[in-house]
């Protein structure tokens, strides 16, 4: 009797084990653990009731009943590994076909209907014992049983109708009950999460069935972020909601929304209340996607000059001394001393680079923040004081490639600021970066004072391979002329744009 589940128990445990080396090795399936023990306990038990069915127990005084309810017991364990590795098949076809996405839970239940069955069967047949009339003989009893088991019966079937809802499945970012986190697991009883903070939540079917359900994966993995700002009622609103935009369009990890862009939504005490939704690509990088558009928005805000101000119900002591000052409240004394050691400006006298310091507004970029943009209209050039740059060209496909660095001392711009040309490359900071900006009304109101100093500057700049070096260069080539020649046109071009005699 028991030969037969032992030799059928030991080619099922053979076949699972070459069944999973090859599927993992070649279709990268893991190893199931539960399929092995289950197979592996089945083996034992029928190992060991082959032995005791080939030795002889004749002081048994009855060995055949006793055979028979050891071979109930072997049947039952056997059973259970032919359905594990059936299952398993099963789950395994439906995880790389995609036709079904069915929880284990779900398959654990129907084992579970099965070895219940399988047990009646045996007791039936193999036993000759009916245990249907043990069930029903008791009321108190079946009442008990009914009461102790209301709880997991009404988690059991509150898993079952939301896997037939199905508002979510595994890695979907969710909100149960208050909750939020990824979806990590789900069972017959309860459903964990995996918060931010990488604690464990496990909540039971019931609780969560009864409860809101929040799925920030569907219907796709992108979320409408919204976030609000009091700005000073000294900005106009119009540019205020420019500069935000031109912010969102500049990082690429989201996308602004057309039609709740940024918009004024209240006039509070301390300032104009503004709203911004946009997209990001997937809720789980929210926090570090929001974390990228208030720090970029603080520089931008910076580089405007555009305040954030205080609440009004916040007492600032003005009295406090020896406040001390920011980081980017550099001295024009200090800007001079780093003008005075740059090579390109070694043609000024220390009046001409005090006068130029004067002139330069200081700037602060975060790192991967856009400082110009290829083909843009410009009309300035950058000094950088501290930080490095990426200079990135568009290739033909549209993406940027980088071609060089700027590093400190470093400038860009000079093109458009002399001659008024659009952006010849973008520039991207590297890091945290403060930059000396030139404009052309500060640029000009120099040269009015000394006209001079626009020779000696480009006197410099030829030598230091810039922009202008290049222009030069085009137009010896063009005209076929002289260095001093080309110079001068060149020269009475950067005049004529600036318009100076």
């Amino acid at each position: 009797m028991l030969e037969n589940p032992f030799l059928f128990s030991a080619g099922l445990l053979g076949l699972t084990l070459i069944l999973s080396i090859l599927f993992k090795r070649f279709l990268g399936i893991k190893y199931d653990r539960k399929l092995l023990s289950s197979n592996l306990i089945a083996f034992l038990v029928a190992l060991a009731g082959y032995l005791l069915f080939r030795l002889d127990f004749t002081e048994i005084s009855d060995w055949d009943l006793a055979s028979r309810i050891f071979g109930c017991i072997v049947i039952v364990f056997v059973g259970n590994a032919l359905i594990q590795f059936i299952f398993w098949l099963i789950i395994n076809f439906f995880k790389k076909t995609n036709l079904a996405k069915l929880p284990r839970f779900v398959f654990d239940i129907v084992s579970f209907i099965l070895i219940i069955a399988l047990i009646f069967f045996c007791t039936k047949h193999i036993l000759n014992k009916e245990l249907t009339g043990l069930l029903v003989t008791s009321t108190v009893f079946s009442a008990v049983i009914g009461l102790a088991l209301q709880g997991t019966l009404s988690n059991l079937f509150s898993g079952l109708a939301l896997q037939v809802a199905s508002p979510f499945k595994l890695h979907d970012w969710v909100n149960l009950g208050g909750h939020e986190g990824e979806v990590i697991s789900q069972n017959w009883r309860s459903i964990t999460l995996l918060t931010r903070e990488s604690h464990r939540v496990s909540l039971t079917n019931r609780f969560v069935s009864e409860d809101v359900i929040i799925n920030y994966s569907r219907p796709s993995r992108k979320e409408l972020n919204n976030f609000h700002i009091v700005l000073d009622y000294s900005h106009p609103p119009n540019e205020v909601k420019q500069i935000m935009r031109d912010l969102i369009n500049e990082i690429e990890e989201v996308d602004l929304d057309p039609i709740n862009g940024p918009v004024v939504i209240d006039y509070m005490d301390s300032g104009i209340k503004y709203a911004m939704k946009y997209w990001i690509s997937d809720y789980a990088d929210i926090v570090r996607v929001e974390d990228k558009v208030l720090t970029r928005l603080w520089y931008k805000l910076q580089r405007e000059n555009i305040i954030i101000p205080y609440p009004t119900q916040s007492l600032q002591m003005h009295m406090m001394p020896d406040i001390p000052k920011p980081k980017n409240k550099l001295s024009r004394k200090s800007i001079s001393s780093f003008l005075e050691k740059q090579k390109w400006l070694k043609s000024m006298d220390k009046d001409k680079i005090d006068k130029l310091a004067k002139q330069c507004e200081i700037r602060i970029y975060a790192h991967k923040d856009l400082i110009v943009k290829q083909d843009d209209d410009g009309d300035s050039m950058f000094i950088i004081y501290q930080g490095s740059t990426d200079v990135l060209i568009k290739s033909q496909e549209g993406k940027n490639i980088k071609i060089a660095e700027k590093l400190k001392g470093d400038f860009f711009g000079e093109l458009s600021l002399l001659t008024g040309e659009k952006r010849t490359a973008s520039i991207v900071a590297q890091e945290d970066c403060i930059l000396f900006k030139i404009s052309r009304s500060a640029f000009k109101k120099i040269l009015y004072a000394d006209k001079k100093l626009l020779t000696q500057l480009i006197d410099g700049l030829e030598k230091n391979m810039s922009g202008i070096a290049e222009a030069i260069d085009n137009e010896i080539k063009r005209s076929k002329g002289t260095q001093a020649s080309a110079k001068q046109r060149i020269l009475s071009q950067i005049k004529s744009y600036l318009f100076i005699d």
